[in-house]
């Protein structure tokens, strides 16, 4: 006997000028938006945030509150830089999309949350981008010419796909250096990412050993210096959005 088990939604988080869709200027956002920051922080956090190793070292640290997984193919030479701080945030690395992704789905599903967020850079957007199926956009209007940026985000949002969740305008000022647009789209069309896992997998308290059984090897095998091997492969397929919007 099994039964399927739905995988975390994966959210992209962007901020990109317009109309240059600049995501990067060596390695550093090219301007300041607290209003941005402050927004980021609340939607991500308690939340596994996924990113490629430029982004990582643009930051500069682990981002408290949150699972931090790094996906690069130079990890740190070993895995001292791999930390479990305190009980809400972590720092991981990964070699290769589905070390991360299986990372991404258990400590989600550990934590009970149903989508994770992939944060950059531009490689990063590229890899998962058939996988999305929210996208948080800031269009921040600054005059910058596309030459100037060394990282793009060119994705467009055709309204047959796509719909708006959310949409609000934020003027320059003091705490914002640019005005700015935020908006929330969400994909009509979703792509679900499943499990089937045979034999035990029957009932709820199955599923939460299952979770707690994945979970407690990832932090036994990062206390040795290493990550397990995922488990799984996951299905795919496309569900409607009920309200045909």
């Amino acid at each position: 006997m099994s039964s399927p088990v739905r995988l975390p939604s994966i959210s992209f988080v962007v901020a990109r000028s317009s109309p240059a869709h600049i995501i990067g200027v060596d390695n550093k956002l090219p301007w300041h938006l607290r209003t941005d920051l402050q927004r980021f922080r609340k939607i991500t956090l308690g939340h596994v945030i996924l990113m490629g190793r430029s982004t990582f070292d643009s930051i500069g640290r682990p981002l408290p509150g949150r699972m931090n997984i790094i996906l690069s193919r130079r990890p740190a030479n070993d895995q001292e830089s791999s930390i479990w701080t305190s009980p809400d945030t972590s720092l991981f690395w990964s070699r290769g999309p589905e070390d991360a992704m299986y990372l991404a789905d258990i400590l989600s599903l550990a934590a009970e949350r149903k989508e994770f967020f992939v944060i950059g850079g531009e490689q990063m957007y590229q890899l998962f981008s058939n996988l999305g199926n929210r996208v948080h956009l800031t269009e921040v209007f600054a005059p910058l010419p596309r030459e100037a940026g060394d990282a793009h985000f060119d994705r467009e949002f055709d309204r047959r796909k796509w719909k708006v969740l959310f949409e609000e305008d934020v003027p320059s000022g003091p705490n914002d250096e640019y005005a700015s647009r935020y908006t929330v789209y969400d994909r009509k069309t979703k792509t679900v990412r499943y499990i089937e896992l045979e034999d035990y997998f029957t009932s709820g308290s199955d599923k939460r050993r299952w979770i707690s059984d994945q979970y407690i090897k990832i932090r036994n095998s990062v206390a040795q210096g290493s990550l397990p091997e995922p488990e799984y492969q996951y299905r795919m397929f496309e569900e409607q959005d009920p309200a045909g919007n």
